[in-house]
């Protein structure tokens, strides 16, 4: 039976009730990816501190990471038009962090549901931690995560943490 971790199944669950724009998602780091389940999410841990917070709970602060991977061949064309020399990374940065006119995050976008969502489980106390910075990467660039595919990809790394009785 492959474990499936139910922190990660909350930011899963959190990003499909308020956003369509993601096919699939996946725990940890995938090699291949099929085109037709781009754009996707991978959802992983990158670090767990546990330490004291009570003399009868501790307190877990956990380093996540989203990375959404986008197909970028629907956008290439052509055209001479200097908005497609950066195919795929204009649809990248909608789904990550699309704002509106006002600068505010749209809702829908990953960032705009990390933001606005911060309470994953109130009954035990699973939070999106805002007092650590969110951080998002753009550094990854094109990928080839499968034959005949281009892909473009960016990182969200957040902290969560949650308390628990030992």
């Amino acid at each position: 039976m492959i474990y499936s971790d139910p922190i990660i199944e909350k930011y899963v669950e959190l990003i499909k009730a308020n956003t369509s724009a993601i096919k699939a998602f996946y725990q940890g780091e995938p090699i291949r990816l099929p085109a037709s389940n781009l754009p996707c999410a991978i959802i992983a841990k990158r670090e767990t501190r546990a330490g004291a917070l009570t003399n009868a709970e501790d307190e877990h602060g956990i380093g996540m990471s989203i990375t959404i991977v986008a197909d970028v061949r629907k956008d290439l064309s052509t055209d001479d038009n200097i908005a497609k020399a950066v195919a795929g990374v204009s649809t990248l940065y909608d789904i990550i962090e699309g704002r509106n006119e006002d600068y505010t995050l749209k809702e829908d976008s990953i960032l705009g549901i990390l933001r606005s969502n911060i309470v994953l489980d109130a009954a035990k106390s699973l939070r999106t931690d805002l007092g650590s910075m969110t951080r998002v990467d753009y550094g990854t660039t094109l990928r080839d995560r499968a034959q005949d595919q281009w892909s473009i990809e960016a990182r969200i790394e957040f902290v969560c943490s949650f308390s628990q009785v030992r």
